[in-house]
């Protein structure tokens, strides 16, 4: 079920980010890793606790963070592959 929420979130994020075009797998990547790094950074500033446990919950709350996170990890994404690390 999370890899069809990373897919959905990565395919939301790849809309709104034109500038890069990603295969299906690196938009499930960029999808689940968006939805860890938003729940983090949303459960720091909300609790201030660093917890990757996570939620188990699918909610619309859920959708937008994890959505900017995917946007922030898509920016991360694009320096690196600029730069010419990853090919």
């Amino acid at each position: 079920m999370w890899i069809v929420f990373g897919a959905i979130v990565g395919l939301v994020a790849d809309f709104f980010d034109k500038s890069v075009h990603l295969s299906w797998m690196e938009r499930i990547l960029i999808g689940v890793v968006g939805s860890v790094v938003g729940g983090t950074l949303y459960r720091i500033v909300t609790t201030g606790t660093f917890d990757i446990t996570g939620s188990n919950s699918f909610d619309l709350i859920s959708m937008i963070v994890a959505v900017v996170g995917a946007l922030l990890s898509l920016f991360v994404w694009k320096r690196f592959v600029r730069r010419g690390a990853m090919v």
